[in-house]
C-alpha cells in the first residue's frame, strides 16, 4: 500500500478501473462459458440480470424496461447476422425456404423479422465460428 501511496491520484485511478473492469470481463468470460450460443447482447443482458437484477439493485419497472430494449435489440442483431450469412453465401429466402422445407420465401422473411429460430440461430452460429 506504501508504493500505491506514492503513486499519482490518476494512475490509483487507472489501476482501481483496471481491477473493476477485470472483474466484468470475467464474469462476461463466465456467461459465455455457460451458454455459448448467447450473442453479444444476450451476454450483456444476462450480466444485467445477475448483477443488478438477481442482486436487488434494480426495481422491477427498471429491469422489465432494460429487459424489452435489449430483447428488441437482440431480435434485431441475430436477424441482420443471418441476413449477413444469407448474403456471404449468396442465398435468398428463396432458398432458405427450399433448404428449410418452408412454403416460400415470404414465410422465411417474416420468420426472421419476428425473431430468429433456434435452427437459424444454430446456423449463424456454426456459419461465424468458420
Amino acid at each position: 500500500m506504501a508504493v500505491i501511496n506514492n503513486f499519482s491520484s490518476e494512475k490509483r485511478f487507472k489501476i482501481a478501473l483496471d481491477f473493476a473492469n477485470m472483474g466484468v470481463n470475467q464474469t462476461f468470460a463466465w456467461i459465455r462459458s455457460k451458454h455459448p450460443e448467447y450473442s453479444e447482447l444476450e451476454v450483456r443482458l444476462e450480466f444485467v440480470r445477475l448483477m443488478y437484477w438477481e442482486a436487488g439493485k434494480m426495481t422491477p419497472a427498471h429491469w422489465e424496461h432494460f429487459k424489452k430494449l435489449m430483447e428488441k435489440r437482440i431480435r434485431k442483431d441475430w436477424a441482420m447476422r443471418f441476413r449477413k450469412m444469407m448474403e456471404a453465401k449468396g442465398w435468398t429466402y428463396e432458398d432458405v425456404a427450399k433448404y428449410g422445407r418452408f412454403k416460400n420465401g415470404k414465410v422465411v422473411e417474416a420468420t426472421i423479422s419476428r425473431g430468429l429460430p433456434a435452427f437459424a440461430r444454430l446456423a449463424v452460429v456454426l456459419f461465424e465460428q468458420q
